[in-house]
């Protein structure tokens, strides 16, 4: 059940990053301003929070291991 939570984490951050970037970096030029563009910044910043979480469960973990 660890190994699908883990995977699910890493899957929902890609999912982020994905749609973030979509609405941020590769929309239309006349999206720009629009709520697509700033529902995009809003996942991106989602998608740096669990970034930071992910790498801090990491980083976590290996030094319990050591």
């Amino acid at each position: 059940m660890k190994s699908l939570k883990k995977h699910w984490t890493i899957s929902r951050t890609l999912l982020f990053v994905i749609i973030g970037l979509k609405n941020t970096v590769f929309i239309r030029p006349e999206d720009i301003g629009t709520w697509k563009n700033y529902v995009g910044y809003g996942v991106l910043l989602v998608a740096i929070v669990d970034i930071f979480f992910l790498v801090k469960q990491y980083l976590k973990r290996n030094n319990n291991e050591k």
